[in-house]
């Protein structure tokens, strides 16, 4: 699967990331899904979304989201005819690759988009999806669109 955000969206979450630092940030790509031309699926984000933590004592080093956020983000995008394509979070002065947090906690087929931050400037980013619950995440493409 290929992820598109816009730059508003790349530039939403980036920000996000480096003002929650040293903590971790949570955010939504909300979009919706489409068939590419060769089969493939491919997710087209519309807008960012920054959430809560619900781990205060421990967002340092891992997120909870607050579900009666999800499920208003998500019924808000619902009603719009779309969907949450991807979770966002970032891992203060860790690598953007998932963690064994990361791991156990994802939801198969939804993209997660990981951003790196050390010493609050943003360091990286990609996205990872779980295609099944064999545990291996697979990174996607990110690619920016206007």
């Amino acid at each position: 699967m290929t992820m598109y955000i816009t730059d508003v969206i790349r530039a939403d979450m980036l920000k996000h990331a480096r003002t929650s630092y040293p903590k971790e940030c949570c955010g939504f790509i909300v979009g919706y899904r489409t068939a590419g031309e060769d089969g493939s699926t491919q997710a087209k984000g519309r807008y960012y979304v920054d959430c809560d933590l619900t781990l205060e004592p421990h967002c340092r080093w891992r997120f909870l989201v607050n579900p009666d956020i999800y499920q208003q983000v998500a019924g808000e995008a619902q009603e719009l005819g779309l969907e949450i394509i991807s979770i966002v979070h970032s891992h203060p002065n860790h690598s953007d690759f998932p963690s064994q947090d990361d791991r156990q906690h994802a939801m198969v087929g939804l993209s997660y988009i990981i951003i790196s931050v050390c010493d609050g400037r943003v360091h990286s980013y990609n996205a990872w999806r779980l295609p099944d619950l064999n545990g291996v995440f697979e990174q996607q493409a990110i690619v920016r669109v206007e």
